[in-house]
C-alpha cells in the first residue's frame, strides 16, 4: 500500500456494540456522524503520531478509502507508521 496516513499492535477489550477508536492501548468512545478524517487527525495529533496507519473494523484502509463520517458501530484503530531505515 503506497498511501500512508501521515502503529504497534495492542489487544483491546471493547464492547462490540460501541462506536470507538483504539489508540496506544486506550479505547475512546466516538460519536457516530462526526467527520472521519478530522477525527482521525485529532486523535493522531493527541497521540503524537506524525504518520499513522488506520484499521476500520479490522481492515487497514488508506486515506482514499475512508468514509466521510464515523458510522454507528465502527471500530477504528490508529497505529504509528514505522519506517525502517
Amino acid at each position: 500500500m503506497s498511501e500512508v496516513w501521515g502503529t504497534e499492535e495492542h489487544r483491546y477489550e471493547i464492547d462490540t456494540n460501541s462506536t470507538c477508536a483504539m489508540v496506544n492501548g486506550s479505547t475512546l468512545n466516538l460519536t457516530p456522524g462526526v467527520d472521519f478524517k478530522e477525527t482521525l487527525k485529532n486523535l493522531a495529533a493527541d497521540a503524537g503520531f506524525g504518520k499513522f496507519r488506520v484499521f476500520l473494523n479490522g481492515n487497514e484502509i488508506s486515506p482514499s478509502e475512508s468514509p466521510s463520517v464515523v458510522n454507528e458501530g465502527d471500530k477504528i484503530e490508529l497505529r504509528p507508521y514505522d519506517v525502517a531505515g
